[in-house]
């Protein structure tokens, strides 16, 4: 059986674009998330909105949002300001990372060798993508597709309970990982050498070898914060 890609859903020429709200915390969230807005920036309401053209408003909107979401804090006439990622956050990220991940692996490895053959066909391109990002320095699109590849190796491991949870570990993943390799593609593609042995693992069927490679890759990660 062949590892189908979940669709996704393309938008139809006709319909509307997102409300101002919305692109406003997409915006604002993106710039948080590959670390243009830094932790400790105070962000202002008026010049992020006059940034990108609107109002006040859905930028106070999407400020609200952000906030709820623990990403900012909002100060009544002094703006609003980015998080820092405290070191409670990071442990409890990496250890709930660990645990999904090997209980996915688990999972794969019990599959049949067409399919993890076909799962690990997909992380290949995902790193071969991952490549090709650092090859071009562009550091942005490597968290991205960091975040990517073990979101779907979470996604693949037969639990949607636990690849739901892991959906809402993956925006702060994307955020350590911009901190652990800062400006250096050196640091990235050492992580990117060590995803292609989890690759390994997952078409070899050795979860063992699995959760041992994980340990060290998170690890690693975890010391450059």
């Amino acid at each position: 059986m062949t590892i189908q890609e979940p669709s996704t859903r393309k938008s139809s020429p006709t319909t509307a674009p997102p409300p101002a709200a919305e692109r406003a915390y997409k915006f604002v969230k993106a710039a948080i998330l590959d670390g243009r807005f830094d932790a400790g920036e105070m962000l202002s309401e008026v010049g992020l909105a006059n940034e990108i053209g609107m109002s006040r408003t859905p930028m106070r909107e999407a400020f609200s949002r952000l906030e709820v979401e623990g990403f900012i804090n909002l100060y009544p006439k002094r703006g609003a300001l980015v998080v820092p990622i405290s070191p409670t956050e990071i442990r409890e990220v990496y250890e709930a990372r660990e645990l999904i991940e090997y209980n996915a692996a688990q999972y794969i490895c019990a599959l049949s060798q067409e399919e993890r053959d076909s799962i690990g066909d997909y992380l290949d391109s995902i790193i071969n993508d991952q490549r090709s990002a650092l090859d071009a320095n562009d550091l942005g699109t490597y968290a991205q597709l960091d975040a990517a590849f073990h979101q779907k190796v979470m996604d693949y491991g037969g639990n949607s309970l636990l690849a739901n949870f892991g959906h809402t570990l993956r925006e702060r993943q994307q955020r350590f990982t911009q901190r652990a390799i800062g400006r250096s593609a050196k640091k990235a593609s050492k992580f990117v050498a060590q995803h292609e042995h989890l690759a390994s693992a997952l078409r070899t069927g050795n979860a063992e070898n699995y959760h041992d490679v994980i340990t060290a890759h998170l690890s690693s990660s975890r010391k450059q914060l």
